[in-house]
């Protein structure tokens, strides 16, 4: 199975997601092994570089596509980021 990842960001007071074309670029397929991708109350924090978008917040929901075109099957993950007030100094030290 062949997988890409897509985020996107809503924002505070939005009904729905911007759709701000490829964030992350994450394709993968089964064979290649693993994986990490952010579940639903992760605190996510993508900043924009290489003239793609950054998304900030808190994944709130995770939507699995599959379609099969001949004998191959994909899965499309559309990872939803909410942006909410996130104090990332109570997250991580640095």
């Amino acid at each position: 199975m062949k997988y890409s990842i897509d985020y996107q960001q809503l924002h505070k007071g939005a009904l729905r997601p911007t759709d701000d074309g490829d964030i992350v670029g994450v394709e993968f397929d089964s064979e290649s092994g693993f994986a990490l991708i952010p579940n639903v109350g992760d605190v996510v924090n993508v900043p924009e570089m290489g003239g793609h978008s950054g998304v900030y917040g808190v994944v709130k929901s995770r939507l699995f596509t599959y379609t099969r075109v001949g004998a191959d099957l994909y899965c499309g993950i559309n990872i939803v980021v909410e942006d909410v007030d996130v104090d990332y100094g109570a997250l991580i030290k640095e």
